[in-house]
């Protein structure tokens, strides 16, 4: 296969994966079991299709790879974990590893072997699915190995943020609120707010946020010239001009209604996480980057006015303020789920009750007031806690942490405004989803947790283009 149609099939691959990511939103944020199995497939064949090319011309792995070693290596270890959990042990390992399993299997009339898992079933699905999440990841880190392809990154997924804006949008106009084919009615899910073809308002907002600060980190790698800008009257009109039509002002429209949508959605957790992920992302960038261009701050300093305050309170932010301030703890179920999940995590601290078991286990330390039945933790961190102990949230706490320590010494030693963009973006969106997370569940929604690794592999790919004498 000659050099032209070796780019011409990495290009098929790398489109193949961006009709994958734009995909996954549509089908209820590939929340489903049908719809996880088809995201699967599609991934682990693109997999199969890259593993081939790549044996093929046996190149070497991209320089990427060597700077997410540690991380994937979490990740594996991870995955061998969930394993462990699923496999048979001896009743006296168990009675050691994991005491209040071991008194449920020998109540169950096990005498022999039992596994760390509740359910070695769902466990195995899980793992499936973990496995399908860091096939993404490397999948990203394999085949956006350039600034061109990282831009395709950025506008398919504003792309495909926009469609879920302007149907969830056209859905509260119309008084006709569907969801993907199905009313919301019969899904009881949040008639009145912004929920896409999303099942429930938050994971949209979680959608929102990770696609916010994919584009306002792209922002800035556009306001580069604007810092320079030569002080000759053609040239400052020129400037104007292409703040007004050029690519910027697409973008900005883009984010605009991107921010309109979130406030949409009246979700706290997602609102919250947003707008506090600006200040912190926009501080730790002042406090890093070695050269503040005043059209990067003007920019984020724009974004939370315009947006917040001035848009946010003709689309509905006082409703957000409103359910905020009404919030109490006697009665937010998801306080009373929190709470009552604590023994469940105290009870197997070390290796949990077995990844993808929540639903099963929670039950168990249900209280009265929380009848209903929960198939998640409204709490990612106590979810990942009680199913996989602290041994597998230590593994992937691992991941996200070495991911913002890459993305902010790129942003302290970046030597282009590109690398410096996506590396605030990835930091951005890992602090609005992490404060997300404390009061919602987006990283056990297929769509949500797929576009968070990719964000997570993106520092990686931008230290590879940093390392790299030729510009990306």
């Amino acid at each position: 296969m000659g050099a032209g149609n070796k780019s011409e099939y990495n290009t098929i691959l790398t489109y193949s994966f961006l009709a994958l990511i734009a995909w996954m939103p549509l089908p209820l944020g590939s929340k489903l079991p049908w719809a996880v199995a088809i995201a699967e497939i599609w991934c682990f064949i693109l997999a199969i299709a890259v593993l081939i090319k790549h044996f093929h011309h046996r190149p070497s792995l991209p320089p990427a790879f060597k700077t997410a070693a540690l991380p994937l290596l979490l990740l594996i270890a991870n995955l061998i974990w969930q394993l462990i959990q699923i496999i048979h042990l001896p009743v006296a390992w168990l009675r050691a590893l994991s005491p209040h399993a071991a008194s449920i299997y020998e109540a169950a009339g096990a005498t022999n072997t039992a596994s760390l898992s509740l359910d070695r079933m769902a466990t195995w699905q899980h793992f499936l699915t973990t496995a399908f999440l860091v096939t993404g990841l490397m999948l990203a880190l394999y085949l956006f190995d350039s600034r061109k392809k990282l831009t395709w990154l950025v506008y398919t997924v504003l792309i495909s943020a926009l469609f879920q804006v302007l149907y969830g949008g056209m859905m509260i106009l119309t008084g006709v609120e569907y969801s993907f084919f199905i009313s919301k009615a019969a899904l009881h899910s949040h008639i009145g707010s912004a929920t896409g073809t999303f099942t429930n308002r938050d994971h949209l907002a979680g959608y929102l946020e990770m696609s916010l600060s994919l584009g306002v980190g792209y922002m800035l790698t556009l306001l580069r010239s604007e810092s320079g800008a030569s002080r000759r009257w053609k040239q400052r009109i020129k400037n104007w001009v292409d703040l007004l039509l050029g690519p910027k002002a697409r973008l900005r429209l883009i984010l605009v209604l991107l921010c309109l949508g979130l406030v949409l959605t009246h979700s706290r957790g997602g609102n919250l996480g947003f707008f506090s992920s600006i200040a912190v992302a926009g501080l730790l960038f002042l406090l890093l980057a070695r050269k503040k261009p005043r059209a990067t701050i003007t920019f984020l300093t724009s974004l939370i006015i315009l947006d917040m305050i001035i848009v946010g309170s003709w689309v509905g932010v006082s409703k957000v303020m409103h359910r905020l301030e009404t919030t109490a703890m006697q009665t937010e179920l998801r306080d009373n789920t929190d709470m009552a999940t604590l023994p469940m995590v105290q009870d197997y601290l070390l290796t949990g009750t077995g990844a993808g078991t929540y639903f099963e286990a929670f039950p168990a330390y249900k209280t009265p007031l929380l009848s209903q039945y929960w198939n998640h933790a409204h709490n990612d961190y106590l979810e990942f806690l009680s199913e996989q102990g602290v041994i597998g949230f230590a593994l992937l706490a691992g991941v996200v942490i070495f991911s913002l320590i890459t993305a902010l010494s790129t942003l302290r030693h970046r030597r282009n405004q590109f690398t410096a963009g996506m590396s605030f973006a990835s930091v951005m969106a890992s602090t609005a989803l992490l404060i997300h997370s404390s009061v919602d569940f987006n990283l056990q929604i297929s769509a949500n947790s797929m576009l968070f690794v990719i964000l997570l592999a993106i520092p990686f790919i931008c230290r590879r283009l940093e390392q790299s004498r030729v510009s990306p």
